[in-house]
C-alpha cells in the first residue's frame, strides 16, 4: 500500500510536469506517461471490459448478426491474445520441469493458475483494491510522512566477482 500511494501522490503532484516542456526528452515523458498515469487508464479500460463487456455478452452473444464483423473479430483476437500468455508461461514451466524435479511439478501447478484469467482477475483485484485505498487516503488526508528505509551497507565484491567485472560481464556493470 505504502508504493501505491507514493506513486498516486507523485502522479497527482507532477502528472502535468510529464507533459510540459522542459529539459526531458520525449522518450523521457513517454516513460513517464506510461509508467504513472497508463495504470490509472488500464485500470478503467479493465473495468469497463469486465463489468460492462462481459455481462453485455452474456446477454448479447458475440456473433456477427449482434456486433458485427469487427467487433467479433477484435473479441475473438483479444480472447486468443490473453490466452497466448497464459499457454505459453505454462508450456514452458512444463518444459522445464523435468529439469526441476518435484519443484517442477508444483511450478506447473502454480504457473497454470496465476496466468490464468482467474489469476490475472485475482491480482486486478489485489490492484484495484490498493488503488482505491490509496486515493480514499490522499483524499481524506490521512497519508503519513515517510521514513527512509536504511539499507545495509553494500559488500566488498569478493575475488571471483572482481574477476568477472574486468572480464566485461555485464552483471557487473562493464559491456
Amino acid at each position: 500500500l505504502r508504493w501505491t500511494i507514493v506513486w498516486d501522490e507523485t502522479s497527482l503532484k507532477h502528472g502535468g510536469a510529464f507533459t510540459d516542456s522542459g529539459r526531458l526528452t520525449c522518450r523521457a515523458r513517454c516513460g513517464l506517461v506510461w509508467t504513472f498515469l497508463v495504470r490509472w487508464l488500464m485500470t478503467v479500460l479493465t473495468i469497463g471490459a469486465v463489468y460492462l463487456g462481459m455481462p453485455l455478452t452474456t446477454v448479447w452473444p458475440l456473433q456477427d448478426a449482434i456486433w458485427g464483423k469487427l467487433i467479433t473479430y477484435l473479441g475473438r483476437a483479444c480472447f486468443v491474445m490473453g490466452s497466448g500468455p497464459w499457454l505459453f508461461a505454462t508450456l514452458e514451466a512444463i518444459i522445464q520441469a523435468p529439469r526441476r524435479g518435484r519443484q517442477g511439478a508444483i511450478q506447473v501447478f502454480f504457473v497454470f493458475l496465476v496466468a490464468s484469467p482467474f489469476g490475472f482477475a485475482s491480482f486486478f483485484c489485489f490492484n484495484f483494491l490498493l488503488q482505491v485505498t490509496s486515493c480514499f487516503r490522499i483524499s481524506t488526508g490521512s497519508v503519513g510522512g515517510w521514513e527512509v528505509t536504511k539499507r545495509a551497507q553494500a559488500k566488498a565484491p569478493g575475488r571471483s566477482e572482481a574477476k568477472a567485472a574486468e572480464a566485461g560481464d555485464v552483471e557487473f556493470g562493464k559491456a
